[in-house]
């Protein structure tokens, strides 16, 4: 049975206090993107806006690898440890991959 710290739960509160916040600024951009979009065609303003909403999204499970990167170093779980940077090495592989291909 694992019992949990002080420390953990502290940081589990700040990565789903981080988390939330982006999630909603990167609801808003969408929206705001959206908006300007539809209102301004001809305008990069709303294209800049939807890509940025979209990189928020896409940097939210990032930041939960790295939280979970903190916990299992601080648990001292080296199988955990192990498959979080496993993880992380395929997608920056693939990111890599894909970067160089276009």
């Amino acid at each position: 049975v694992m019992t949990s710290t002080s420390d953990e739960s502290s940081l589990e509160r700040v990565t789903a206090a981080v988390m939330l916040v982006a999630f909603w600024v990167a609801f808003s951009t969408l929206a705001v993107g959206l908006a300007l979009w539809i209102a301004v065609p001809a305008s990069d303003a709303g294209a800049l806006c939807l890509s940025g909403g979209l990189l928020g999204l896409l940097l939210m499970p990032l930041l939960r690898l790295v939280s979970t990167l903190a916990t299992a170093i601080r648990r001292r779980d080296w199988l955990m440890f192990m498959a979080t940077l496993a993880v992380l090495a395929i997608l920056g592989a693939l990111t890599l991959r894909d970067a160089t291909s276009h």
